[in-house]
């Protein structure tokens, strides 16, 4: 497995952010809030991160953003089709609750495999 997180699974434009918003399905999992929306059964999942200034300093936003793009990689081989994922951080947060963020996301990815075929893919 690879450690880089390539430019094809990342979502890059404010179009894409945008549409995740307003089709995804909502899911929230201590610490962290995720919009995901299914794209199909061809190519690879992607991942925009949001992280808000009041999690706390660029230090800390930068902490929770690598958690969350380490927990993507160890689980986003995981989904049976491609989906775009919008992760934010739930607030208020403690310093400690970037330990919860691999947990967290493995949940998300069991509710996304429980959800199946449920939702429609674009």
């Amino acid at each position: 497995m690879t450690l880089r997180f390539p430019r094809k699974a990342r979502l890059t434009r404010s179009s894409e952010f945008e549409a995740v918003y307003r089709e995804g399905m909502r899911m929230r999992e201590f610490p962290l809030r995720v919009r995901a929306l299914r794209r199909g059964s061809d190519g690879q999942s992607r991942l925009g991160v949001a992280v808000s200034k009041r999690v706390g300093s660029a230090v800390v936003r930068n902490r929770w953003k690598r958690a969350i793009r380490e927990a993507f990689r160890a689980e986003c081989s995981r989904l049976p089709a491609a989906h775009d994922i919008v992760v934010s951080v739930e607030w208020p947060t403690e310093k400690e609750d970037v330990r919860r963020v691999g947990e967290a996301f493995r949940a998300v990815v069991e509710k996304l495999l429980a959800r199946g075929d449920s939702q429609r893919a674009e």
